[in-house]
C-alpha cells in the first residue's frame, strides 16, 4: 500500500509489539530461513530492562532516549538491511542479528542501576555507548562470542561524536551491519512525526548532562537545522551514504520507489523553518504532537 504521508509509511513506533512484528516480517522477506529467536530474546530483555523488571536496575527514565526511539532505530535498521540485500550488499545471519540486537541495545547505557540514586540517566550521555557495551556483555546470555563482539561494535559505532574509524572491524559484513544501524540511529529519530516536539525533551537531557551549549530550549530549536546539515555530512560521507538503500525497501514492500525517511525529515525541517520564524512566546503553540509540549511545560517554565 502506497501512503500519501511519508510519516504514515514509516509506521507506528509507539507499539513495541507491532515494531517487533514488522522487524520479523522484513527479515523474513529477505532471509526467509533466518531464526529470529535471538532477536526476540533481545526484545524481551529490553522490555524487562526498560520497565524496571531487571534485577539490579531501575526503569528507564530518560525523556528523549526512550523506548520509542529504540523502536524507530531497530525498525529502520531492518529496512536498511533489506535495502542492502536488494542492492546486492546483504549480510549473513549472524550480522543480521548483530545489526538488530545492536540497534536494540544501542541506548541501554542510559539505564541506571539501583545504586545510581540521582538523575534520569541523561548524566551518562557522554558515556552511555560504552555503558551499553558493558551491559550487553553482561546480559546477552547464550550469544556466541564472535556474534557478541559484532554486537558491541555495532553499538560503538552509534557514538556519533567519533569518526567511524575509531571502531576496528574484523570484516566487511561486520562493518556493513554497524553502518546500517548507525545510519538508522540518525535517520530514524529525525524522521519521526514528533521529532520537533521531542527535541524539546532532548534539551533537558543535554542540560542534565551539562553538554550541548544551548542557552535555552529555543536556542536548541534554532540550531536544529544546522545540526541536520552536520548530520547529513556524517550520513553521506562518514557512513557512506547508505540511506539511499531505504528506497529499495519501500519499493519492494509498498510499491513506492521513495525514501519515506528522507521525505519525513524534509517535512520536519520545512515546518521547523516556519516554527523558528515565529515569535518565541508563540512557538510552542505550533508544536502540538504527542502531548510533548504539555510535558515540557510541567518540567520547566520555558517561556
Amino acid at each position: 500500500m502506497i501512503h500519501d504521508s511519508p510519516f504514515a509509511a514509516l509506521g507506528n513506533t509507539l507499539d513495541t509489539g507491532e515494531v517487533e512484528s514488522q522487524v520479523a516480517e522484513i527479515v523474513r522477506a529477505f532471509a526467509p530461513g533466518h531464526d529470529l529467536a535471538r532477536i526476540g530474546a533481545a526484545f524481551s530483555l529490553l522490555d524487562r530492562a526498560f520497565d524496571g523488571e531487571l534485577p539490579g536496575y531501575q526503569k528507564l527514565k530518560t525523556l528523549y532516549h526512550n523506548r520509542t526511539h529504540t523502536n524507530e532505530v531497530v525498525l529502520c535498521s531492518a529496512r536498511m538491511l533489506h535495502g542492502l540485500h536488494l542492492a546486492g550488499q546483504g549480510v549473513d545471519g549472524d550480522h543480521i542479528d548483530a545489526a538488530l540486537i545492536g540497534a536494540l541495545m544501542h541506548d541501554i547505557g542510559y539505564l541506571m542501576s539501583d545504586e545510581e540514586a540521582s538523575g534520569t540517566g541523561a548524566q551518562f550521555t557522554a558515556s552511555h555507548v560504552m555503558r551499553g557495551v558493558e551491559f550487553s556483555r553482561q546480559h546477552l546470555h547464550d550469544i556466541p562470542p564472535d556474534l557478541l563482539e559484532s554486537i558491541t561494535k555495532v553499538i560503538m559505532l552509534t557514538d556519533h561524536r567519533q569518526h567511524p574509524d575509531w571502531v576496528k572491524f574484523d570484516n566487511l559484513q561486520q562493518q556493513r551491519a554497524a553502518y546500517a544501524t548507525a545510519t538508522a540511529d540518525l535517520i530514524g529519530q529525525m524522521a519521526n512525526r514528533e521529532y520537533l516536539e521531542r527535541v524539546l525533551l532532548l534539551y533537558f537531557e543535554f542540560e542534565e548532562a551539562q553538554m550541548g551549549g544551548f542557552a535555552d530550549i529555543h536556542d536548541l530549536l534554532e540550531k536544529t537545522t544546522a545540526f541536520y546539515r552536520m548530520t547529513k555530512g556524517r550520513l553521506d560521507q562518514d557512513l557512506h551514504g547508505m540511506s539511499v538503500n531505504l528506497a529499495r525497501h519501500f519499493d519492494a514492500q509498498q510499491g513506492a520507489d521513495r525514501n519515506f525517511y528522507q521525505e519525513s525529515i524534509d517535512r520536519n525541517l520545512d515546518y521547523l523553518d516556519r516554527v523558528v520564524k515565529t515569535e518565541r512566546e508563540h512557538r510552542l503553540e505550533r508544536l502540538k504532537r504527542g502531548g510533548v509540549v504539555e510535558k515540557v511545560l510541567k518540567i520547566k517554565d520555558v517561556g
